[in-house]
């Protein structure tokens, strides 16, 4: 839904980083209660489970209950504003998957130490949020879209890579060949 909105020019709310780092502790706090109470009553926690928007609008196609439906389209409406409302802010299954990202194997998302100092384009262009003021990137919250990663390989793009290839054809003498 955000894509077409901002084709569309409906105007995109940018939150500020500390908001975006509170706001994240919703997911899993909603995750961790749903994980308790499915130790008390699976039957509640399925319950609980059930405000999902996605069965909402997806599965269902909004014939539900109307609090389910005013809920879903509650969310879809904050979604046209703020790229991936939900499962920046709300989603317990995506709290739950993120916690093994803490046990990654691999760290294959490359950085430069100018990263966030120098230059903050990814964390500019990270539509989730995931890279932090200072240039790391976050893997709970990485959806792997890997634009930073197309910034950091691009000469054209990175600030790094340009200012590398300027002193470098600063230092080549004149005539000389690239």
């Amino acid at each position: 839904s955000n894509a077409l909105a901002q084709r569309l020019g409906v105007p995109q709310i940018a939150v500020p980083y500390v908001l975006h780092e509170r706001l994240w502790v919703i997911k899993y706090t909603l995750f961790m209660a749903i994980l308790a109470l499915s130790f008390y009553s699976m039957h509640q926690a399925l319950v609980l489970a059930e405000a999902e928007p996605f069965k909402t609008a997806i599965s269902m196609r909004f014939l539900r209950a109307w609090p389910f439906v005013l809920f879903a389209l509650a969310l879809l409406s904050a979604g046209l504003f703020i790229e991936r409302f939900y499962c920046r802010y709300l989603c317990p299954l995506g709290a739950a998957l993120a916690i093994p990202a803490k046990l990654k194997i691999f760290d294959w998302l490359r950085r430069r130490p100018q990263c966030g100092r120098e230059c903050r384009l990814c964390e500019t262009k990270c539509t989730v949020g995931a890279i932090d003021p200072i240039g790391r990137i976050n893997p709970n919250e990485c959806v792997l879209c890997l634009k930073c990663q197309m910034i950091y390989h691009d000469p054209q793009t990175c600030t790094v890579l340009k200012a590398r290839a300027n002193r470098a054809a600063r230092a080549r003498p004149e005539g000389a060949a690239p």
